[in-house]
């Protein structure tokens, strides 16, 4: 026989966790809205080419026709090639024969390179968000490389076959690489792949670099534009040899800190090439080493002004070389 007399006690307990349950929320959507909270993207890469209907449409791999040799206006690819960013800063790659690197400076942490040179204003005017600060002309830019073979500079130029590709894509941490096939330079025939990697919360990117066909006596150039700068700072910082410039050498003479780091067991010298040498100008250059098949990983560091006043000091950029 059913026991009747514990049906309302039941119903009394189910209502009290009923009422209950619409009080306060539940602990795991608490925890659910704060992971929310903390997936906002801080780094992106931004890859997209113009498509017959004169728009930019975004990709995650494109390889570069073999007749993109020079700079083509309009450009082919939204900022002329991959474009990557995080919080603090943004840069951008020429993807073509000069493979020199520019800097986006910027004043927001938010991602804005999907846009910019798109729907949003001119990058080479001050923005919002920021904009392009750095001439590069026939330099390296902002991190280029180039290669020392036997004792002549060589400009990483035009390949069999140039491609470009998002390897890794989250909101902390960003890669790409540009594999160069064929690369025909001072009597050797090189594959090389050069990556990309930038983390949120720092203002510089980190790249390796991986070359086979090597036949000795090779080395690694890695460039920072001189235009306006008339002194390389050296120094060690742990177990890292680091060049850097600092003053006003930004577009409007806003102050830019730029600065190139690596492993000092990679580091063997460094030098200038001058305004009118060829086949690189205007460049402060660290030589590294280079060796078949192994990887030479460097860092590069900017600092703007306009997006952290602390960069108008030399000490303040330092602080932020890594």
């Amino acid at each position: 026989m059913k026991n009747f007399a514990l049906y309302p006690t039941l119903c009394t307990s189910v209502l009290a966790l009923l009422l209950c349950g619409c009080g306060t929320p539940p602990e795991s959507t608490a925890q659910e809205e704060e992971v929310m909270e903390e997936a906002v993207p801080r780094t992106n890469i931004r890859l997209a080419k113009r498509n017959d209907q004169n728009e930019f449409v975004a990709g995650t791999s494109f390889t570069r026709a073999t007749d993109h040799i020079e700079q083509i206006m309009p450009p082919i690819y939204q900022s002329e090639g991959p474009a990557w960013e995080n919080d603090k800063v943004g840069f951008r790659m020429y993807f073509d024969r000069r493979n020199g690197i520019d800097i986006f400076g910027k004043k927001v942490s938010d991602m804005v390179l999907d846009t910019v040179g798109y729907d949003r204003n001119n990058y080479h005017e001050m923005s919002d968000w920021g904009m392009d600060v750095l001439k590069v002309g026939n330099s390296l830019g902002a991190g280029g490389i180039g290669l020392m073979a036997d004792g002549q500079a060589y400009r990483l130029g035009d390949a069999t076959e140039e491609t470009v590709r998002i390897t890794e894509s989250s909101d902390d941490r960003s890669t790409f690489e540009v594999k160069y096939t064929g690369w025909e330079v001072a009597g050797r025939t090189l594959d090389l792949t050069w990556t990309f990697t930038i983390e949120a919360g720092t203002h510089d990117y980190t790249s390796t670099v991986q070359a086979s066909g090597l036949t000795g006596g090779e080395e690694l150039l890695i460039g920072i534009v001189n235009l306006h700068s008339d002194t390389l700072y050296t120094m060690e910082k742990g177990d890292r040899f680091v060049a850097y410039t600092h003053g006003p050498q930004a577009e409007g003479d806003h102050y830019l800190g730029m600065a190139l780091s690596l492993d000092k067991s990679d580091y063997l010298a460094h030098g200038e090439f001058a305004p009118d040498a060829q086949p690189i100008s205007s460049t402060y250059y660290l030589q590294a080493r280079l060796e078949n098949g192994q990887p030479t990983t460097y860092r590069f560091t900017a600092g703007w002004a306009p997006g952290n006043p602390a960069f108008e000091n030399r000490d303040g950029f330092v602080a932020v070389i890594r």
